[in-house]
């Protein structure tokens, strides 16, 4: 008898990557809300986006949700959202 056994786990994708300049100011920026789509996490990503336009002036805001907690952001999403914002918040729930 010959059993197969499966790995549920993602192995850790190394990369590098060069950070994005970091503006002098955020009033008048959008801000990207992605939340990972656990229980809670579309509330702590709304709350942190309501203080930090209160805070700083940002002139709005953009929210996507992750389809799974446990993978990165899709492509498609991630470049929708880069095309629409000027920084971005993560956040989870739980």
């Amino acid at each position: 008898m010959t059993y197969t056994v499966l790995d549920p786990t993602n192995e850790p994708i190394r990369t590098t990557f060069k950070p994005a300049p970091r503006p002098e100011t955020l009033k008048g920026l959008t801000l990207g809300l992605i939340d990972n789509g656990k229980k809670n996490s579309d509330y702590l990503v709304k709350k942190i986006g309501h203080r930090l336009r209160e805070l700083y002036g940002l002139s709005g805001d953009f929210h996507v949700r992750k389809p799974s907690p446990s993978h990165a952001i899709p492509q498609d999403m991630a470049e929708a959202l880069a095309g629409k914002v000027d920084l971005v918040v993560a956040g989870i729930g739980d």
